[in-house]
């Protein structure tokens, strides 16, 4: 290991450093203290002014949990910045955070770099042009319904008509679930929507929604943008709660079980449906209020229920994408090794389960002196 780590340093790539190091999220002064170097010191190597010696790679490598070889310079690398993104909110989370988010989604578009290599992913079709609406988000979530050749009633899987439209969708083992729901970015026009595991189905259901009003009605992100953020809501309650047939079916007065009920055969929240009651002047704020502190008693602000026949929505493009490329001479472990990275985390990242059987020692009595399987 100490040999490649030397040959490691010799073609070490700065940027390689910075990526790895905010995947961890961490910053220069913590990792600088994890492999006995000051904050100057990583600063310097990030930078490209010095040149970390094998001894330093291997520190950082098991610091950062990657191996020595992804500090190599010679594969495509994205680099993303806070600007490039819809982020709901720059004051709830940390820039730390931030840049951890996006340094996966980094690592997402080479996974998806390698896997084009081999196999043809979908194209990014979404029946409208990308950052150029046709309208207000309201028409527009309209116009994608009929792009989209929807039926009337809920959108059945809103999660696989995007993947079938070339968007990459994941769940990023990393990102803080307190402070972001979702976010998204179309780097290289290969739209991807990152979520976090906060919530509950219907609640990333929504999340999934307003990120598609963001690619489609903002091509210049704007982070925290509360103008951007209204838009993006407006489109998403339209897509998955069209006002032609929801005003029909909300009670009146606002009942939360008769909202439960169309709630959850529209696949939304409780709150999001009394919010869209409200939308189409069928609530005032006091009626919503009601509804808001009936569902906070009953523990639904944070857990609301979820229908025993509904399993949420999970991505699954990647997962199936990195099978077929398996079958056509990509494996699993040889993608791994093109991306420098360690299968856990290649795993994790594409959402494949560790299917590898599990030892369990047993022990056994004092008296018998050894352990058991």
């Amino acid at each position: 290991m100490i040999s490649d780590a030397f040959a490691v340093a010799r073609a070490f790539d700065p940027a390689r450093l910075t990526m790895a190091r905010e995947l961890a999220g961490l910053r220069k002064r913590e990792l600088a203290e994890s492999i006995d170097r000051t904050a100057a010191a990583v600063t310097q190597y990030e930078l490209g002014q010095s040149r970390p010696s094998g001894e330093t790679i291997e520190r950082c490598a098991r610091a950062l949990d990657v191996p020595a070889g992804f500090f190599t310079t010679g594969r495509p690398h994205l680099r993303l910045d806070t600007a490039h993104a819809h982020f709901r909110s720059l004051r709830a989370t940390t820039t730390v955070g931030r840049q951890q988010a996006l340094a996966h989604v980094e690592l997402l578009w080479e996974i998806t770099d390698q896997l084009d290599r081999v196999i043809e992913l979908p194209a990014v079709e979404l029946g409208l042009p990308l950052g150029i609406p046709p309208g207000d988000p309201a028409t527009t979530a309209r116009l994608t319904r009929k792009a989209w050749n929807l039926p009337t009633g809920p959108i059945v899987h809103l999660v696989r008509n995007l993947e079938a439209r070339g968007i990459v969708i994941a769940r990023l083992p990393a990102v803080d679930a307190e402070t972001i729901d979702a976010f998204s970015a179309a780097p290289h026009t290969r739209p991807m929507i990152a979520l976090s595991h906060k919530g509950n189905p219907m609640r990333r259901r929504f999340s999934v929604a307003h990120e598609l009003g963001h690619l489609l009605l903002h091509p210049d992100p704007a982070p925290g943008s509360g103008h951007h953020e209204r838009e993006a809501n407006a489109f998403a309650a339209e897509l998955l709660m069209p006002a032609a047939e929801i005003a029909d079916l909300l009670p009146r007065p606002a009942d939360v079980a008769t909202l439960k009920d169309v709630a959850d055969g529209y696949g939304v929240s409780v709150t999001a449906m009394a919010y869209r009651g409200k939308d189409l002047g069928l609530y005032g704020d006091s009626a919503v209020r009601r509804v808001l502190a009936t569902i906070t008693r009953l523990g639904w602000r944070t857990d609301e229920p979820v229908r025993a026949d509904y399993p949420g929505e999970e991505p699954e493009l990647l997962a199936r994408a990195v099978e077929l490329a398996a079958a056509h001479g990509l494996p699993l472990p040889r993608l791994a090794d093109n991306l420098r990275i360690g299968l856990p985390r290649l795993r994790a990242l594409i959402g494949l389960p560790d299917r590898r059987p599990r030892l369990r020692l047993v022990q056994d009595s004092p008296e018998a002196g050894h352990d058991q399987t």
